[in-house]
């Protein structure tokens, strides 16, 4: 006599085996930040370029990445300098601040906390892979 399996257990192992179930988790929290390609850097293969954006205290950060991790393009020396492009991460929470200008005007910004370090942990040059940038620096 076979013994047949529980339906609500097969259930469950064709869903954790669905790619579309895994991706779905997987990119739920996923943004892309916006970063400013300053410059070619280096010819060491794949070749390298310099990325800047600034945080929500002002404070610039530098990314020197590979070219194919950033982009599916051919960058090299002879491409037009700078352009922005997008960096993949994990969108870690958000948040409103609300502040008041002098002319007692209430300013409400939303800032976006993002880890880089998934899917291709990338980091700056102090070694840092998360971020406090303000929203209009995210692409959802």
């Amino acid at each position: 006599m076979k013994k047949k399996k529980a339906p609500r257990i097969v259930q469950l192992r064709d869903k954790l085996n669905d790619y579309g179930i895994f991706a779905s988790e997987q990119f739920a929290k996923m943004g892309f930040l916006r970063v400013k390609v300053t410059a070619y850097i280096s010819n060491d293969v794949p070749g390298f370029v310099r990325c800047e954006f600034t945080d929500i205290d002002g404070g610039l950060h530098i990314i020197e990445e590979k070219v194919p991790v950033l982009s599916d393009q051919e960058w090299d020396e002879n491409t037009a300098y700078p352009f922005w492009t997008l960096v993949p991460g994990q969108i870690l929470d958000s948040r409103v601040e609300i502040s008041i200008t002098k002319t007692g005007k209430e300013i409400k910004r939303k800032i976006v906390k993002i880890s880089l370090e998934k899917p291709w942990g990338i980091y700056d040059t102090n070694d840092e892979i998360i971020f406090e940038v303000f929203d209009e620096d995210i692409v959802w």
